[in-house]
């Protein structure tokens, strides 16, 4: 099996369906009053991983990988599909001024009702959204110097920073280059670590590092052991959005 995303936070098998066996065996909290869907539910592991799982009448189920996250912020969201959502996050100061927007997917869909992102006054407003982000392809730097000289800082004649913060399927929605079913919560981005905790999966066994960083903003990461990382090191690449407005922590 290999989905970098549930990778990322432990969720390794042989065989997809045996993690899916062994959740709902560990226990699924579900809901299944939301129109139009057959069932939503999650698994929140001891270590803060978290399986996703939603089904609409007469589909099969999709599920998605998460994280429970220490990172929160007063944030605008519109889900545009069953689990994708544009995500704008606020400062914490007087103004609250805007901080970043990108996509990610949100685990616990039925506390947004979805939205047309055409609209600009069809949106949910998250007090305390929590923000994550999972690793899929990132390489490690011990600081900003080493980043900056290797050949990955550049996109052809475009300087990337330590900060960046890029949400492709953002833009190519925002430039309607795709379809809303083409967007993903993937991100291109830059951070740098501040703290790093070993856990371990309790339904698989596996370790992974649940990592607290900053750039353009302060997030709560999932980083596999495949890229050990240390508080200073710079970690560049492809990640996974995920948020949650914190239902099934309650």
């Amino acid at each position: 099996m290999d989905t970098p995303q549930l990778h990322a936070v432990g969720f390794d098998a042989d065989r997809f369906e045996d993690i899916i066996q062994k959740a709902f065996d560990a226990g699924v909290r579900g809901v299944d009053t939301a129109p139009g869907f057959t069932m939503i539910g999650s698994y929140t592991d001891g270590s803060g991983a978290r399986l996703a799982f939603v089904q609409r009448d007469g589909e099969a189920v999709s599920t998605t990988a998460g994280l429970r996250s220490s990172t929160t912020y007063r944030a605008q969201v519109v889900r545009f599909t069953d689990l994708l959502a544009r995500i704008t996050l606020y400062g914490a100061d007087a103004e609250g001024s805007q901080v970043a927007q990108f996509l990610a997917m949100v685990d616990d869909p039925f506390a947004y009702p979805q939205h047309d992102l055409r609209e600009p006054d069809q949106f949910s407003v998250v007090q305390r959204l929590q923000v994550a982000a999972l690793a899929i392809d990132v390489e490690v730097f011990p600081n900003e110097a080493a980043f900056l000289a290797s050949p990955t800082s550049r996109a052809g004649s475009l300087q990337l920073g330590v900060d960046t913060l890029m949400s492709p399927g953002l833009v190519g929605l925002q430039a309607a280059a795709i379809s809303l079913n083409e967007a993903t919560p993937t991100m291109l981005m830059g951070v740098t670590v501040q703290e790093v905790e070993r856990r371990t999966n309790i339904l698989t066994g596996v370790e992974f590092q649940y990592v607290l960083v900053h750039g353009a903003i302060e997030l709560t990461c999932a980083i596999p052991l495949d890229h050990e990382v240390r508080p200073g090191d710079v970690v560049f690449g492809t990640w996974y959005g995920t948020c949650s407005s914190g239902t099934w922590d309650e």
